[in-house]
């Protein structure tokens, strides 16, 4: 009896195994589902069986105009995925943790991705992320711990011409020093924007130029040197005394003020980027 019940235990476990079913919203991303003839039964039914998905390897969705990638979570064992040329307003691939090759590009006669972040760090094994013309990302995310075998490329074109991901100001990495230096494995790396490396973006603009601007010497008796480690160029440096009157400003600044003319006393001496503002205050000696 006890072996009837064993078999039956089994049997059963194969049977519901087999029958899960993931859900496919979209029908594009169906239908080449169907095309690769990797869902099994052949028609636009909104899903597809778990098994037919959770063993491939290499899924190439190029120009299929998917607009919502939802079942890719259950493509457990992808190793190289390509949806280049959708139009897509989320990119999750958080549950994809064998891939090792991402590609994501835009169409090209026009920008066709539209999500704003884009967070690899659970891809422990990704050694490629490509994607051009990315206009609207703004949060991107490769801190996985593995960034010694990943090559990041992600360049900007519009009609024929190049362009820059404005919207992107902070990538997170495992090691903000580095990137930063360009040192490897950074050096191979190309993002088209005027971005800074962190390792933790959600710190804010700001509070990461905070860390990365400095005044010296301070106090000063008449020429003040800035200090920069970020990327960011400076637009503008402007001192105000401790009234709020604007008595100094310089467009396009060097590295060195000369603040001779002022009195002596505190300023406060704003620096303005393209992306953020900060203020840092000042003795004049």
């Amino acid at each position: 009896m006890k072996r009837y019940c064993l078999l039956f235990t089994i049997l059963l476990f194969v049977f519901i195994s087999y029958s899960q079913t993931t859900i496919i919203p979209d029908t594009y991303f169906e239908q080449a589902l169907i095309d690769l003839e990797i869902d099994s039964d052949g028609i636009i039914n909104g899903q597809v069986l778990t098994s037919d998905i959770d063993t491939v390897i290499t899924l190439n969705l190029y120009n299929i105009f998917i607009q919502d990638l939802t079942g890719i979570e259950d493509f457990t064992a992808l190793e190289y995925l390509d949806v280049s040329g959708s139009s897509l307003s989320v990119l999750d691939v958080s549950y994809n943790t064998q891939l090792r090759e991402l590609y994501c590009s835009s169409s090209i006669a026009n920008p066709s991705m539209f999500f704003t972040t884009l967070d690899v760090s659970n891809n422990v094994n990704l050694e490629v992320l490509y994607g051009e013309t990315l206009v609207e990302l703004e949060n991107l995310n490769v801190k996985n711990g593995n960034n010694s075998m990943l090559i990041v490329t992600l360049p900007c074109e519009f009609e024929g011409e190049p362009c820059e991901l404005t919207k992107l100001n902070c990538v997170t990495v495992d090691d903000e020093e580095a990137a930063t230096n360009n040192e490897l494995p950074y050096l191979n790396w190309y993002i088209q924007a005027d971005f800074f490396y962190s390792e933790d973006c959600s710190l804010g603009t700001e509070e990461e130029l905070e860390t990365q601007f400095s005044f010296y010497p301070n106090p000063t008796k008449d020429v003040l040197y800035l200090y920069n480690e970020s990327t960011f160029e400076v637009s503008s440096i402007k001192v105000y005394d401790s009234l709020g009157k604007l008595v100094l400003e310089q467009n396009k600044p060097s590295t060195q003020i000369d603040i001779a003319s002022l009195s002596t006393g505190l300023f406060f001496v704003q620096i303005e980027t393209a992306y953020s503002s900060l203020v840092k205050k000042i003795i004049k000696e």
